[in-house]
């Protein structure tokens, strides 16, 4: 994946500050401990991992 774990953290949360304050602050706090409990994932369901939240940062909002 193009600019790893770390790229996609970042991308979620810019795609975030479009959200109401009190949204945006319950979806990153969501990601940030989503992304904290897959760090020490194995390769398979790290990658699992990655593909279901990259689909869901392509993913137009509101849908």
């Amino acid at each position: 994946m193009p600019g790893g774990a770390r790229g996609l953290y970042r991308r979620i949360l810019l795609l975030h500050r479009s959200l109401p304050a009190a949204l945006r602050a319950l979806g990153d706090r969501y990601v940030k401990e989503e992304f904290r409990k897959h760090k020490a994932a194995g390769p398979a369901e790290a990658q699992r991992f990655l593909r279901e939240w990259e689909a869901s940062a392509r993913r137009p909002a509101g849908v």
